[in-house]
Order: structure tokens, then sequence, then C-alpha cells
């Protein structure tokens, strides 16, 4: 009954308090010099700490939230399965009387709980790493040639008589 009651409390947390906090901003980049880019002149753009502070609320939001839904499965699935087998090991902790089994579950528990403390750090530094390059360009021109028609450069010709 406790875990639902703390479930339920860092859903409604990070759906409504998190969400109405770190909005998302709107940020008009300027024109592209290049005419060959597909990107808009207008999109939408999330701040990384608010995308960050969604990955901690709750697991897989904050890469849900920069589309990255593979990602965001499986930081769901990873920090799920992690509380899952903490619990496990605790309630099997306190089932047994042997005292050396109870010391190797409490071990099996703590190790769960690093391991859940590391998955939600990567998540959230890959949620806001995500999120600042976002906005990165992609383009797949990567010439060192200045915009314009006629390229600038020297030519030079060797003719080679056989």
């Amino acid at each position: 009954m406790r875990w639902s009651c703390l479930c339920a409390a860092v859903f409604l947390l990070g759906a409504f308090g998190v969400a109405n906090w770190c909005g998302a901003q709107t940020v008009a980049l300027s024109t592209p010099v290049d005419s060959s880019s597909t990107r808009p002149a207008t999109q939408k753009r999330s701040s990384p700490r608010s995308v960050m502070l969604r990955s901690l609320a709750m697991p897989g939001w904050g890469q849900y939230y920069n589309r990255q839904y593979l990602k965001a499965a499986l930081a769901f699935g990873a920090e799920a399965g992690l509380v899952v087998t903490s619990i496990y090991w605790s309630q099997q902790a306190n089932k047994t009387n042997d005292q050396d089994s109870r010391l190797i579950y409490i071990d099996y528990r703590n190790q769960a709980r690093w391991w859940l403390l590391a998955t939600v750090l990567f998540s959230m530094l890959d949620a806001y790493v995500d999120a600042s390059l976002s906005d990165f360009d992609e383009s797949p021109d990567l010439s060192l040639a200045p915009p314009g028609n006629r390229p600038a450069g020297v030519m030079l010709t060797i003719k080679i008589g056989l």
C-alpha cells in the first residue's frame, strides 16, 4: 500500500508540478543563408534543465519529450526493473531468519539501488544533452565553399605527356 501511494505521489508531482514549472519556450531562429536547409524559421525548443527535471520526475519522460521514444522505453524499463528488483531483495531479506542469507539479500538490494541511481543520473544526462543539441545543424553540406553561385579557389592543371 505504501509503495502505490508513493508511486502515485511521484507521478502527480512529475505530471503537474514540473510540467507547469518547466514549460517549453518558442525561440525564433534566423533565416538560414543556405536555401537547401529544411529547418523551419521558428521551432519549439525546450530548455535542457526542464527536460532533465522531467527525466528525474518520471522515468523516460525527458527522452519522450525529446522525441527519443526508444530511449524513453529503455529508460522506463530499466528504472522500473531496478525498483522491482530492489523491492524483491528487500522482501527476501525480511523473510529469512538466517543471518548470512539476510546479509547477502541486503547486499543484492543495495546493488540494485546503486544501479538505479546510476541509471537515473545517466537518463537525466542523456535528456539534457539531447535537449541541448536539439537545434544543432545536421545539414549534409560539409564543404568550406563560400555561399554563392561561383566557387572561389585556385585551379591547378598538370599535363603529362607520354
